[in-house]
C-alpha cells in the first residue's frame, strides 16, 4: 500500500472569542463582591479608570481574597474531573454538581430534580455524580451519611455485603447496639465491634477536607416591591451596582505629553469604554432575567415556597431570547431583595412534579414546603409517617412516591416519624 499526499478543503464553523467578548462574559458571570474585586484589578491596570467612593478599596481586596478562596475550594474537584476521560457533557455536569455541594460535602438535591434543573437526562447526571464521587476526599458528593461512609469504605477496599447491612442500620450503630447488629449480620459480636471501630474512624463530613466555605458578602442588585393591581415592580438598585468612572482630567493631562502618550491614552480609553459597556450590558441582562423570573414566580412573592412553580433555565432563556448559558451565568451569585428577604436568583428555579391528573404541575420546592407544613401541624398522638404524607400529598393532587417524600424530608433535616414521636414524648416528660 502506497502513501500519498493530498490536499483537502474542509469548511467548519467556529466561534472566535475576541478578548472583548471574553471580558463581557466574564463580567456577566461575576457576582457583586467578585465584580468589585475584578474592577479593583482593572483600575490598577488602567490609569483612566477610577472607582466611585461607595466602596473602599479594602472591601474590594477582601472580595478578591474571598474569590480566591472560593476557587481554591473547588479547583481540586474540577482538576480531578478534568483528568478523567469523560464525555464533554458529563464532565460539565460533574463540575456543576461540585458547585452544588454543601459545606459538609453532601449533595442534597435528588438526581431527578438536578436533571430537570440542569436540562440533562437522569443517566447523564448519575454518570456525572459517579465521577464526582470518584474524587478525593473519599465520600465527597454523597447524598446521605450511609452513602458517605460506604464511599470511604469502597475507596479502602473494605466494603462488602456484611458492612453494607451495618450501614443500613445506622440507628443501631449510633446506639452501639452490638447484639442487634450481630443478629442482623450473622457475624459474631467481636467482628461487629471491629467494624464499628472502622466506621467510627471515617469522616461523616468529607467537605471539611476542602476547607470551609469563605464568607461571601451578599449584595442584592435587584429590588422587588409591590406594585399596583397586584403586580410586582422589579428594578435595579443603583447604589449596589458595581460601576467605574473615566478620569477625564488625567486623560487630558496625559494626552498633552506627546504622541506616544496620546496613543497610550487612546488604548486605555477604548478599554475603559468597553468595560463600561460590559457593565451596562450585565446590568440590563440581570434586570431582564429578574423580570422574567418574577413574572413566572409572582405567587411566591405573596405566599412563599408553597406557591413556587416549576421553572428551568431553558424556559427563561426562550422567553427573553438568550442562550441558556447566559441565564445560568446571570442567576449564579446575583441576588434580589424583597419583603421576604434576600435571595439568589437561582433560588427560583426548581424541578417539576406531575399532578395525579397528568395536567397540573407542582414544583419540588413547593412540595417540600407542603411536607414541612404538614409535619409542623402534627400532634404527638398522630405523627405522620412517610406513607401518611404520601396519602396527604396525593389527596392534594401531587403524584409522588414514598421514597421521594423520604428524600425530601431528609434533605430538610427532618427526622423520621418514630424519632419525632420520641422527641415529643421526651418534651412532654
Amino acid at each position: 500500500m502506497g502513501i500519498a499526499q493530498r490536499i483537502e478543503l474542509k469548511q467548519q464553523q467556529k466561534l472566535a472569542m475576541s478578548p472583548r467578548l471574553t471580558q463581557a462574559i466574564h463580567v456577566l458571570q461575576l457576582g457583586g463582591a467578585e465584580l468589585e474585586a475584578y474592577l479593583e484589578a482593572e483600575a490598577a491596570k488602567n490609569p483612566l479608570l477610577s472607582l466611585p467612593p461607595s466602596r473602599s478599596r479594602n472591601d474590594g481586596y477582601a472580595a478578591m481574597e474571598r474569590l480566591g478562596a472560593a476557587e481554591t475550594r473547588l479547583e481540586g474537584l474540577h482538576r480531578q474531573i478534568g483528568l478523567m476521560r469523560l464525555p464533554a457533557k458529563v464532565a460539565t455536569l460533574a463540575k456543576a454538581l461540585a458547585g452544588e455541594l454543601g459545606e459538609s460535602g453532601y449533595l442534597r438535591s435528588p438526581v431527578f430534580e438536578l436533571a430537570d434543573r440542569l436540562q440533562a437526562s437522569t443517566r447523564e447526571v448519575e454518570a456525572a455524580l459517579a465521577a464526582l464521587q470518584a474524587c478525593e476526599p473519599a465520600g465527597i458528593g454523597a447524598r446521605s451519611v450511609a452513602e458517605c461512609l460506604a464511599l470511604q469504605l469502597k475507596a479502602r477496599g473494605r466494603f462488602d455485603p456484611v458492612i453494607e447491612v451495618v450501614l443500613d442500620n445506622l440507628m443501631l450503630v449510633a446506639a452501639g447496639d452490638v447484639a442487634a447488629l450481630s443478629a442482623k449480620t450473622g457475624e459474631p459480636e467481636s467482628t461487629v465491634r471491629e467494624m464499628l471501630c472502622e466506621i467510627r474512624a471515617l469522616s461523616p463530613r468529607p467537605g471539611a477536607g476542602l476547607g470551609a466555605l469563605p464568607p461571601v458578602e451578599v449584595v442584592p442588585e435587584v429590588e422587588v416591591t409591590p406594585g399596583e393591581m397586584g403586580q410586582w415592580h422589579v428594578a435595579l438598585i443603583p447604589e449596589t451596582l458595581p460601576k467605574v468612572l473615566i478620569d477625564q482630567s488625567y486623560m487630558a493631562d496625559v494626552a498633552k505629553s506627546g504622541e506616544a502618550a496620546a496613543d497610550f491614552t487612546q488604548q486605555n480609553l477604548e478599554a475603559a469604554n468597553w468595560l463600561i459597556r460590559a457593565l451596562d450590558q450585565r446590568a440590563q441582562t440581570i434586570l431582564k432575567v429578574a423580570k422574567a423570573i418574577v413574572a413566572h414566580q409572582f405567587a411566591w412573592f405573596e405566599k412563599g415556597d408553597i406557591a413556587m412553580r416549576p421553572l428551568t433555565l431553558s424556559m427563561i432563556a426562550a422567553e427573553i431570547g438568550v442562550h441558556e448559558s447566559t441565564v445560568s451565568r446571570v442567576t449564579a451569585g446575583k441576588y434580589l431583595t424583597c419583603r421576604r428577604g434576600t435571595y439568589e436568583l437561582k433560588h427560583f428555579f426548581t424541578a417539576k412534579i406531575a399532578g395525579i391528573d397528568k395536567k397540573s404541575e407542582f414544583s419540588a420546592l413547593g412540595v417540600r414546603a407542603r411536607i414541612k407544613h404538614h409535619i409542623a401541624q402534627e400532634s404527638y398522638e398522630k405523627t405522620l409517617s412517610d406513607d401518611a404524607l404520601v396519602n396527604i400529598l396525593r389527596s392534594e393532587g401531587v403524584d409522588i412516591a414514598r421514597r421521594t417524600v423520604a428524600k425530601y424530608r431528609e434533605t430538610m433535616g427532618i427526622p423520621s416519624s418514630m424519632l419525632r414521636r420520641k422527641k415529643m414524648r421526651a418534651l412532654q416528660g
